[in-house]
């Protein structure tokens, strides 16, 4: 692990598992801090551009184990009840045993070396196994190793050198993984059944337990390997006498998956998801301020709209008003013109009959004037010029 950068060398965990249910084959997993490899993977400068891209990957990372998780096979029932921690001391340095008392800690068994801390503190190591939490069998006494139980109740007995030696030195010993095996066909002969569902070894911030910070954790802690019993292991165990301490462990041990996909969704997902989100509010709230100012403006519009229609609608009206005043008009032109027309077919009569009065007229005058020639000629020639003379006067 020494090529990772320092953020993802904070705390990490190597896990071996098995890779089917009869315990034939194993994997080692790494497991990294998923908010440090989050970070550092978002500094990369070649990804800098496709930071929405990290998110998504992240998302559907949480997705993918979450729906990994729900899927694990159901844990078999174990038949004890359940330890209380409480009965216990959870002091840093106190034997975890129940004769501590107002506030005076067991400290018999300490491992007492010189340790050094990320803060740069050198206090001594308060590893030690009491008498209650030691697993007493025979069949499991190592030279350089002790077996115990921790305080908490979880189903795993703890694996740890008998001197101070750290977890990546542990990691590289040979001696290390033959006792790791010993212990494992050990077990499952007892019990006649895998006894073992995992093997873990935590490094860093997850080495050290009972660091408040990340500078308080130890550099070289006190190594110790975890190993996860099976339910069947536990029942049986608890029935030996000295497997006693393993009575009432019967808590899942703790999944570092399930707890690091919280972190990395808490600690970043979500409030980068909130961020965005947030962020798109403000752009459909200044949607909304615009929309609003439109509103407005289409507001004005419509009252001078409707200003303009009223205006229309009496010009309308004035419009319909002239249309029937003229239909008045022609009405009343239509009659005068009938009226004329009756005058002018009279006055045409009126012509006919002075025109017929004419001509009898003058063929009345005609006749008379021939009437008086004709008796102006008989009297010429009959000389009666006097008659003539009168009748001309």
């Amino acid at each position: 692990m020494g090529e990772l950068p320092n953020s993802l060398q904070l705390k990490y965990r190597l896990e071996v598992l098995p890779l089917n249910s009869v315990y034939s084959e194993w994997k080692l997993r790494v497991k990294l801090d998923s908010v440090a490899w989050f970070d550092h993977w978002k500094s990369l400068d070649n990804w800098k551009s496709l930071d929405n891209e990290k998110d998504i990957k992240a998302r559907e990372y949480v997705k993918a184990a979450q729906i990994k998780l729900d899927n694990l096979p159901p844990v078999d029932y174990c038949e004890h009840e359940l330890v209380d921690p409480r009965r216990y001391c959870f002091t840093v340095g106190c034997g975890y045993g129940a004769n501590c008392k107002n506030g005076e800690h067991v400290t018999e068994g300490w491992c007492g070396q010189r340790i050094e801390r990320a803060d740069g503190s050198k206090p001594r190591c308060t590893f030690g196994i009491i008498d209650e939490f030691a697993i007493k069998a025979k069949d499991f006494s190592f030279p350089e190793f002790d077996v115990s139980v921790k305080r908490d109740p979880a189903r795993q007995i703890m694996l740890s050198p008998k001197k101070h030696v750290p977890n990546y030195v542990l990691m590289k010993d040979v001696n290390t993984w033959n006792t790791i095996e010993t212990v494992f066909t050990t077990l499952s002969k007892k019990i006649n059944a895998c006894a073992l569902e995992g093997i873990a070894v935590n490094f860093g911030k997850w080495e050290t337990a009972s660091a408040k910070d990340e500078s308080e954790y130890a550099l070289d802690c006190h190594g110790h390997f975890h190993m996860h019993l099976s339910c069947i292991a536990v029942n049986t165990l608890s029935h030996i006498d000295s497997w006693k301490a393993i009575h009432g462990r019967v808590k899942h041990p703790e999944n570092y998956l399930d707890k690091d996909i919280h972190e990395l969704e808490v600690r970043r997902l979500i409030p980068l998801e909130n961020s965005v989100i947030w962020g798109e509010l403000g752009l459909v709230q200044k949607d909304l301020t615009d929309l609003r100012a439109t509103v407005s403006t289409s507001s004005t519009t419509v009252a001078s709209l409707q200003g303009t229609v009223a205006s229309l609608q009496e010009t309308v009206a004035t419009f319909h008003e002239t249309v029937a005043t003229f239909h008045e008009t022609v009405a009343t032109f239509q009659e005068t013109v009938a009226t004329f027309q009756e005058t002018v077919v009279t006055f045409q009569e009126t012509v006919a009959t002075f025109q017929e009065t004419v001509a009898t007229f003058q063929e009345t005058v005609a006749t008379r004037a021939r009437d008086d020639i004709q008796k102006i000629i008989d009297m010429i020639k009959s000389k009666n010029i006097r008659d003539c003379i009168l009748m001309g006067a």
